[in-house]
């Protein structure tokens, strides 16, 4: 986890941090994933604060958000008929905040 914080602070690719630390890219990879893994299952149930992008926005106009699929970066989300517009706007500030923090 070390390595994956100082790559992202460094702003170097992948393939350039590995070279100049002399890791096995594969590697590299293969704790990314595994990283990434274990963080979603502990924010699976997670509700998190973010503030929304502008585009975000109109979903607080939706009246009727029935029978919809929103993606999100590699996140989908399909909704129903009972689905509350709050329900909508919680998930979607977990996928931001996820999708931002942990796709690096």
């Amino acid at each position: 986890m070390q390595y994956l914080k100082k790559r992202h602070d460094s702003s170097l690719t992948v393939k350039a941090f590995c070279e100049k630390r002399r890791l096995n890219i594969k590697s590299y990879y293969y704790w990314q994933k595994f990283i990434r893994d274990e963080v979603g299952k502990t924010l699976s149930n997670a509700i998190v604060s973010v503030n929304l992008p502008k585009e975000a926005a109109a979903l607080k106009t939706c009246t009727d958000p029935s029978l919809m699929t929103i993606h999100y970066g590699r996140f989908s989300l399909e909704a129903g008929s009972n689905t509350s517009i709050e329900q909508l706007e919680q998930t979607l500030k977990m996928f931001i905040r996820v999708e931002n923090n942990y796709a690096r």
